[in-house]
């Protein structure tokens, strides 16, 4: 749960979306990124958007890195249980023992997340599939599918978020 007195700010790139609209953000994630201007508090953009989609939608904009907390730290880190046992979604061996995926993998593991998403969300999993798509390495597709993971969870159950962990990782077979 993201604490109602948590401040986000726009991100430069969030500033040129606003006048750029080059993202093509569906119309309820506009309109939150349009409202967010580093002095409300979550709980007072809770009032323009509908209450249990807050923290979903604040995620997803700071998955697409056009918005960040006020004070530069994680909306997620709030809660770190998740985020912390998700650390490794590609594989289930820890990357510091010398199994790093290879390129073929990485591209496996990045297909596989999208079509997922896809198929999970229909047209408003864009955004998110925009982002697992423009990861161009091992490191930076983790972080990412751990945050669409909590995406998942807090949008459609902890199941849904656990079988698009799993599906990322069988996509991976590591020697």
């Amino acid at each position: 749960m993201i604490n109602p007195n948590l401040i986000f700010r726009k991100t430069d790139l969030g500033t040129a979306e606003v006048t750029g609209r080059k993202l093509g953000l569906r119309s309820e994630l506009r309109r939150l990124l349009i409202l967010i201007d580093g002095r409300s508090t979550v709980g007072r953009l809770a009032t323009f958007v509908r209450d249990a989609e807050i923290e979903t939608l604040l995620l997803e904009l700071q998955t697409l890195g056009v918005i960040d907390t006020a004070d530069g730290h994680a909306a997620a880190s709030a809660a770190p249980t998740t985020a912390t046992a998700t650390a490794a979604p590609m594989s289930a061996a820890p990357v510091d023992q010398g199994l790093a995926p290879t390129h073929e993998q990485f591209l496996a593991a990045r297909t596989t997340a999208v079509r997922f998403v896809n198929d999970a969300l229909g047209p408003s999993a864009e955004t998110l599939a925009i982002k697992l798509e423009r990861t161009r390495n091992p490191q930076e597709l983790r972080d990412v599918v751990n945050q669409v993971k909590l995406s998942l969870e807090r949008m459609m159950g902890a199941a849904v978020g656990q079988r698009f962990l799993d599906a990322v990782r069988s996509s991976v077979k590591l020697p």
